[in-house]
């Protein structure tokens, strides 16, 4: 059983349908809520700091020691600022890595099945295409060797009753 947080998430609802998508919508909501009210206080507090004056000040002294003494709560703010993009990213990550992943291996897995069976339907049609051009050969060779004296190649033939073709056909 999966222990209750605080905020009322656990684990098994985030992987309800449109779970990780609520849950980033709540906590961008939230961040987005505690952002502005950080960059509200820091705008009145920087200027605040600068009507302080102290004797011995030059001209814009002021200023610079209000944004050097608000640094760190900018600096909370601007990190508030990034965890609420990153709360956006929660649901797109989710998605990329468990619900596209099975779809594109899926489609890779029929792809690399694809190029398999057309690999091996050429590689048939190769044995098919030398069976054609021994055939063709075979044709060109007996048209040469009509009204043509006996040559080197048609005596092998006579002698032996299998010829190249006969041998291919048998593969």
């Amino acid at each position: 059983m999966s222990q209750y947080h605080k905020n009322g998430w656990t684990s098994e609802h985030l992987l309800k349908p449109q779970g990780t998508a609520l849950y980033a919508a709540q906590q961008r909501e939230r961040l987005r809520q505690i952002a502005n009210e950080v960059q509200g206080l820091l705008s009145e507090y920087r200027a605040a700091l600068e009507n302080i004056r102290i004797d011995g000040d030059k001209p814009l002294e002021p200023k610079v020691r209000a944004f050097r003494a608000t640094r760190p709560m900018a600096a909370l703010e601007k990190h508030l600022r990034e965890a609420l993009n990153d709360a956006g990213d929660i649901d797109a990550e989710y998605t990329r890595f468990y619900k596209e992943l099975p779809v594109k291996r899926e489609q890779r897995a029929a792809a690399k099945a694809l190029r398999k069976a057309r690999k091996a339907e050429a590689k048939k049609g190769r044995g098919m295409q030398a069976v054609d051009t021994a055939a063709g050969l075979h044709g060109i060779a007996s048209g040469f060797s009509e009204g043509q004296s006996e040559t080197g190649v048609e005596k092998v033939q006579e002698k032996s009753a299998a010829t190249f073709l006969d041998f291919l056909k048998e593969a």
